[in-house]
């Protein structure tokens, strides 16, 4: 009985980029049973980077645990796999979504991390990326897009006020924009 239930797995992939490397790994996933639920594929550089969550009986989940390693290696790439439980959707009144453009420097996302962490603000999504200007007297920009989930007794203006006044010590443009869910 215990065989049938499902039972999740987290698996990241990180290898050079090439032509069907992606197709290597859903067959591999669909060849042992397994379900994606859950996917990100993305470029780093010249790296390929994939993070998937899976699911499957133990059987299946058991034959990705040890198959996927030997894929790694015929394919050089980096695997890790973790495995987890069934996300448990929490209600929040309010989510937010924070854009941020400002002057690349390192350590300004952690700025913003930190102002999410110390209000516990719970990030769901982070999306970096810097755009580079190609100019040497020239900044390279930083765009950020923070998804948030608010706490209950979030206060939407203190929180909207203490962003913009981080955005202005940080000579940062930025946005937010609060979505309701009652």
């Amino acid at each position: 009985m215990a065989l049938n239930m499902e039972n999740y797995l987290v698996i990241t992939a990180v290898g050079t980029d090439r032509p069907g490397i992606t197709d290597e790994i859903t067959h591999l996933v669909a060849h042992s049973g397994c379900n994606i639920i859950d996917s990100r594929i993305a470029l780093f550089g010249s790296e390929f980077t994939l993070i998937m969550l899976l699911s499957g009986n133990s059987n299946a989940i058991s034959r990705i645990e040890s198959t996927l390693p030997l894929k790694g290696q015929e394919h050089d790439l980096i695997t890790v796999m973790k495995r987890t439980n069934k996300h448990i959707a929490r209600f929040f009144p309010y989510t937010a979504d924070f854009h941020i453009e400002a002057k690349d420097s390192p350590g300004l996302i952690k700025h913003f991390t930190h102002f999410m962490a110390s209000r516990k603000i719970d990030i769901s999504t982070l999306s970096a990326n810097t755009i580079e200007s190609g100019h040497a007297n020239i900044d390279n920009q930083l765009v950020l897009q923070i998804s948030t989930n608010l706490p209950e007794d979030c206060n939407l203006v203190s929180l909207q006020e203490e962003y913009e006044a981080l955005c202005k010590q940080l000579n940062a443009n930025g946005t937010v924009n609060f979505i309701g869910h009652h």
